[in-house]
C-alpha cells in the first residue's frame, strides 16, 4: 500500500478495498454500510436474549439423549460457543471436529482439554486425507482458491453427526459482526451449488459426492420451517450463530476460554490455532491482495464493532512483523497436492477465479426476502 493511499477516516480500510467509496468526512462506505446494518444492535440484545431461551427451551423439550451440536474446531469462537452452551444455557452438548487432514495439534488439546473441563461427549470426522488433498489441488487449478472445500466438509460432517445422534440444534459461532472485512473477491465459502459447478466433468466427481450431503429429508424441511418463521421456534431441527443473540467481545472471549478452559494460542497469533495450512491461506490473500493484509481487515472490523480505537489498530500494523506462511508449511502442503511452488503462486496470480463458479442467487427467493425486508421496515423492526 502506498504511503498517499486514502485510508479510512474511522477505520483503516484503503482506497484498494474491492468497490469501496469514501464520503465527504472521509468515512468508507464499509463503515457506513456496518453502521446501517448494525443499528440498534445493542437495544436489541434484551429481546435477542428472549428468542435464544425460548429455542433452548424448544430443544431441551424434544428430550433427546444431546440438545445440541457444537461444531469445534479448537478455536476461540468455537470453544468459546461449547462454554457458552453448557455454562450459560445449561444444554447437553455433543462436540464434534471435522479433521481435514490438517487439524493442528494444539487445536487438538484444546479441544481434549475444554471437552474435560465442561464434561462434553467428543466425536471426530475424518475425511479421507488424499480425497481432500487432491480436492485442494483440484480447487486450486481451477478456482484459485482451495479453502471452499473444507467449508464444503464441515458442512456435510455436521449434518451427518447431528443426523446420526438426532440432535435438535446446532450452534455455530461465526459473527458477521465482529469478523474480518471481506469483499466477494476474498472468500468463497463452500455452498452445493458452487462445489457441484467447480467439479462438474471431473474425474474426482463421483468420488467427492458424499461431501455434497445436506442432511436427511426431515432435517432440511426442518431448517426451512425455522428460517422462514423467523427462527422463533424450533420445530423439528435449527441451525443458529450464537452471535447473532448474544454481545461477541474478544476481550470477554479470550479472558474467560483462558481463565476456565486453560485454551491456548500459539506466541505469534490469536486467530486460527486450528488449522495447519491457515498461513497458506493467508500467504495466498496477501498475495494476491497486497495492502489489504488479513492483519488490517481483522482490525478494521474490530474498529467497526467498537473492541478496537483506530490509533490502536494504525499503531499495530506499523509495528507488528507482516505475516508470514513458514516454508516448511508451505512445502508439506504443496507436496501433498503434487504442486510446485511456481505454479501455486501463477494460480494465485490469476486472481479470484471462484467469481465465475458462484451459483447464481434465486429470483424467488431474492424476491421473499425483499418482501420480508420491507415489512420489517413498515413495522418497525431492527
Amino acid at each position: 500500500m502506498t504511503k498517499d493511499q486514502k485510508i479510512c477516516s474511522r477505520c483503516v480500510l484503503p482506497g484498494s478495498f474491492p468497490g469501496i467509496t469514501f464520503d465527504d468526512e472521509g468515512v468508507c462506505s464499509a463503515c457506513r454500510d456496518y453502521e446501517e446494518r448494525w443499528r440498534g444492535w445493542e437495544e436489541g440484545l434484551p429481546e435477542r436474549r428472549k428468542a435464544l431461551d425460548r429455542l433452548v427451551a424448544d430443544a431441551k423439550a424434544k428430550k433427546r439423549a444431546f440438545d445440541a451440536l457444537v461444531p469445534l474446531s479448537g478455536g476461540k469462537d468455537s470453544i468459546y460457543v461449547l462454554y457458552l452452551a453448557v455454562k450459560e444455557l445449561g444444554l447437553k452438548c455433543l462436540a464434534f471436529t471435522m479433521d481435514n487432514g490438517y487439524l493442528s495439534d494444539l487445536a487438538k488439546e484444546n479441544i481434549r482439554r475444554a471437552c474435560r473441563t465442561l464434561g462434553v461427549e467428543h466425536v471426530t470426522y475424518s475425511w479421507d486425507p488424499e480425497l481432500m488433498n487432491r480436492l485442494f489441488a483440484l480447487f486450486m487449478r481451477k478456482t484459485g482458491y482451495f479453502c471452499s472445500i473444507c467449508m464444503r466438509g464441515i458442512s456435510a460432517a455436521t449434518e451427518r453427526v447431528a443426523r446420526m445422534y438426532n440432535v435438535p440444534l446446532v450452534l455455530g459461532g461465526s459473527s458477521a459482526r465482529t469478523e474480518v472485512v471481506l469483499s466477494r473477491e476474498m472468500f468463497q465459502s463452500g455452498p452445493v451449488p458452487y462445489v457441484k459447478k467447480v467439479l462438474a466433468g471431473e474425474p474426482l466427481e463421483k468420488e467427492a459426492r458424499r461431501l455434497l450431503y445436506q442432511g436427511g429429508p426431515s432435517r432440511q424441511v426442518g431448517y426451512r420451517l425455522f428460517w422462514w418463521s423467523g427462527r422463533k421456534r424450533i420445530w423439528t431441527c435449527a441451525w443458529l450463530d450464537l452471535p447473532d443473540y448474544m454481545e461477541w467481545n474478544y476481550d470477554t472471549l479470550y479472558k474467560v476460554i483462558k481463565d476456565e478452559l486453560g485454551w491456548e494460542a500459539p506466541p505469534d497469533s490469536q486467530e486460527h490455532t486450528d488449522c495447519g495450512i491457515h498461513p497458506v491461506s493467508v500467504y495466498l490473500h496477501n498475495r494476491r491482495f497486497s495492502g489489504l493484509e488479513i492483519k488490517r481487515l481483522t482490525y478494521a472490523r474490530l474498529i467497526m464493532a467498537g473492541q478496537m480505537s483506530r490509533e490502536e489498530a494504525l499503531e499495530r500494523l506499523e509495528k507488528e512483523p507482516p505475516e508470514e506462511c513458514p516454508e516448511s508449511v508451505m512445502n508439506m502442503f504443496l507436496e501433498n497436492m503434487g504442486m510446485d511452488r511456481a505454479e501455486f503462486d501463477r494460480y494465485v496470480d490469476m486472481g479470484p477465479r471462484f467469481l465465475e463458479y458462484q451459483p447464481r442467487p434465486n429470483p424467488l427467493f431474492l424476491a421473499a426476502r425483499g418482501v420480508k425486508r420491507g415489512l420489517k421496515k413498515v413495522l418497525g423492526k431492527k
